[in-house]
């Protein structure tokens, strides 16, 4: 069985068709539609012409907190001004009139590990994933786990730190690649096109900026464009202000792991993101955790860390794998 597989990001949508054993066909991707909910419709229904005599359903993957069983969307995510209240499959099905699924992005890569990643083999598991806020969610029995409110696994909220503020409290800010990149192109005096989390700050906290830059000791760099990739260098070359920021960075990460590990004590947590390429990353969070559990800071006293499978595909194959969990439970091998 073929399902045409959508993964609605901020940016663009990803698409592609995929089987029942996880082989990918035809792929690509258009510019996320985020003019109005006609385009949002048409859109979509483009990308379904191209396949609809070869696939037998569709299988999405969407941003924010969703009811899967009606598609609604409640709230969250860069279409929810267009979708709020609204049912994606009522919204879609003149257009596109195929069986569907739906999942939460960050819950359809967990899903993808669960399948055929690193937490295959797991009754238990988690996904954290860092990005521009922490996705992922909890696998339990082999499935989803979602809770009375769709919200179980939404990481972003736990509060890891004792910042000045909400959002120097959170998780989405202290262990996302997002909000390392921004605090160092403040400490840096560096460029970034965009930033997320430091125009709320200076709304409400402006001091907690002021405070980035006031802790500054090494050289700045008024030319250089930050990102994970600068960040990473200037880390290898012993630059002193983010050599502090990637401790802290990964202490944040450590409180987050730990508590997740508490509360849910899942066989294996996994990380992904596209920082999770940085070969240092696992090595010195899983480290970190040993060193946490050495003291005695745990009830947990094993915790099994290792980075996701899946990279930048992850929730095309965890949506398709909530298809079949959904729709076609008979055809699921791993």
């Amino acid at each position: 069985m073929k399902c045409l597989v959508l993964d609605y990001g901020g940016s663009a949508i990803k698409y592609c068709v995929m089987d029942d054993q996880a082989n990918m066909g035809q792929n690509g991707e258009v510019t996320a539609p985020l003019q109005s909910l006609e385009q949002f419709i048409e859109t979509t229904g483009q990308i379904y012409d191209q396949f609809s005599g070869e696939v037998e359903g569709i299988a999405i993957s969407f941003p924010g907190t969703l009811d899967i069983e009606t598609g609604t969307l409640y709230a969250g995510g860069a279409y929810l001004h267009l979708l709020e209240g609204k049912s994606i499959f009522e919204v879609l099905k003149d257009r596109c009139p195929l069986p569907m699924t739906i999942e939460n992005d960050g819950k359809a890569a967990a899903l993808a590990e669960a399948w055929k990643g690193n937490l295959k083999d797991c009754r238990d598991g988690a996904a954290i994933v860092l990005g521009t806020g922490i996705g992922g969610g909890l696998i339990k029995d082999g499935k989803i786990h979602r809770g009375k409110h769709f919200g179980a696994g939404e990481f972003s909220a736990i509060v890891t730190d004792g910042g000045s503020n909400i959002i120097t409290r959170a998780a989405t800010y202290t262990c996302s690649t997002e909000g390392i990149v921004e605090r160092a192109t403040i400490m840096k005096g560096a460029k970034k096109e965009h930033m997320f989390y430091i125009p709320l700050m200076e709304e409400v906290d402006p001091d907690s900026v002021q405070a980035l830059r006031d802790r500054a000791v090494g050289p700045q760099y008024p030319e250089l464009e930050m990102n994970g990739f600068e960040l990473f260098r200037l880390l290898e070359e012993g630059d002193p202000d983010i050599k502090q920021l990637y401790n802290e960075f990964i202490a944040s990460n450590v409180r987050l792991i730990i508590n997740v590990a508490n509360i849910f004590d899942p066989d294996r947590i996994v990380v992904g993101g596209g920082i999770s390429k940085e070969p240092r990353l696992i090595a010195d969070l899983q480290e970190a955790v040993r060193n946490v559990l050495h003291y005695g800071m745990s009830v947990v006293t094993g915790i099994d860390i290792q980075p996701c499978y899946y990279r930048s595909s992850a929730n095309l194959y965890g949506a398709m794998y909530n298809y079949l969990q959904q729709r076609a439970p008979e055809l699921i091998t791993h």
